[in-house]
């Protein structure tokens, strides 16, 4: 299939969801495709969006390749990108970005940003042979991610698999300072037991270092963080568990130290969350599979449908649900992004698979989410 039919199809799929969501009056919930799943393209995730000029929406992720292991995380996979120049509606100019070195498993989970300076930097990880190491690879643009320079990395061979996984994400502090989470233990990253620890950079991400940060949980451990920055500088951080449903740790130094996890009071089996602060708000919002925790006989601990938002007032102490993004008794949806515009519109990535658990089907899709839908949960910033 050609690059224009794609395009096409594409469109009438977002159409049929506008119309649908829109003309029965309530806010809408427009879906799109940004990779489709196929003989020649086993599965697309783990995205990052920016916002370029002009209202283009730029989207890096990874794209695995058929043959052994086709599909399955220690598979081979490159990281990519894609442009929309309609809002989301539609996503072309594919692009391959970074390719395997010598001695790479795969490429994978880039996540990107842009600085104060307008400079985008972007992250990805070597996962190497074995699965028993990883360097974190960066990459810096000047030209608005047409072309990119490779920087001294994050780290470099590490001991055990560290790993950012579905929840990639680079965040900027209001003080200039970007954090990044991983997580790791010593191992492979499906045999090691897991905790959360942080790199940061004072200097545009030219320098890192690792903090003095170790986030620890029971079974397979603290896993795939994600943070969003209150209005007065404490860090909230939501974690994959095995235990329930997702945790929630805090800082209050810029990522220097984290308090103990703790339960946020949401259900889920294990897997991926993406937490935001709503722009302009004091609102907190959550991501995550809304399913039943099945703590014995289940793989994952619980089925990954549907993609459900949350939002908190009061810094997560306590949540109320939305409502759902997408949902289907056996689907899978995860490995969450969450990029707000310009316009105030939230762009949400997110994995698809149809059945569930199928990794040689797995699609990249998007949902573009009007601030309406939000609006009457969120707390305005005093």
């Amino acid at each position: 299939m050609t690059e224009t039919m794609k395009s096409a199809i594409t469109t009438i799929f977002w159409s049929v969801c506008f119309g649908a969501v829109a003309w029965g009056g309530a806010p809408a919930i427009l879906h799109s495709v940004i990779e489709q799943a196929g003989p020649d393209m086993p599965r697309a995730d783990t995205a990052s969006v920016v916002e370029l000029p002009g209202g283009k929406l730029w989207v890096v992720y990874h794209k695995y390749e058929p043959g052994k292991n086709a599909g399955k995380d220690h598979g081979l996979c490159r990281i990519w990108s894609r442009i929309s120049h309609d809002d989301g509606r539609t996503w072309v100019e594919p692009r391959m970005l970074v390719d395997v070195a010598p001695g790479d498993m795969n490429v994978q989970a880039p996540a990107a940003l842009r600085l104060p300076s307008g400079e985008l930097i972007m992250i990805c990880l070597r996962a190497h042979h074995t699965g028993a190491s990883s360097s974190m690879c960066l990459f810096r643009s000047h030209d608005e991610g047409r072309t990119f320079t490779e920087e001294s990395p994050v780290w470099r061979q590490s001991q055990g698999q560290w790993l950012q996984g579905g929840a990639n994400s680079l965040v900027l502090l209001k003080t200039g300072r970007i954090l990044l989470p991983f997580h790791g233990g010593t191992g492979n990253q499906w045999k090691q037991k897991n905790s959360i620890g942080c790199f940061v950079s004072d200097d545009s991400g030219h320098t890192w270092r690792q903090t003095a940060a170790k986030i620890e949980l029971p079974k397979r451990g603290a896993m795939e963080a994600s943070v969003a920055e209150l209005a007065t500088g404490e860090l909230v951080m939501s974690i994959r568990t095995q235990l329930g449903g997702p945790y929630l740790s805090r800082s209050r130094d810029g990522g220097e130290t984290w308090t103990a996890a703790e339960p946020s009071g949401l259900e889920s089996g294990e897997s991926c969350t993406c937490l935001r602060r709503i722009p302009g708000t004091d609102t907190l919002l959550l991501l995550w599979n809304h399913s039943k925790y099945v703590p014995e006989g289940h793989h994952h601990f619980g089925e990954r449908t549907p993609l459900t938002a949350a939002v908190s007032s009061d810094a997560g102490k306590t949540w109320r649900i939305v409502g759902d993004i997408a949902t289907g008794p056996n689907d899978e949806y995860t490995n969450l992004g969450c990029t707000f515009t310009a316009k105030g519109r939230v762009v949400i990535t997110y994995l698809f698979g149809s059945p569930a658990w199928n990794r040689e089907r797995l699609s990249l899709r998007a949902a573009m989410i009007e601030p309406a839908w939000f609006q009457t949960r969120a707390t305005p910033s005093k």
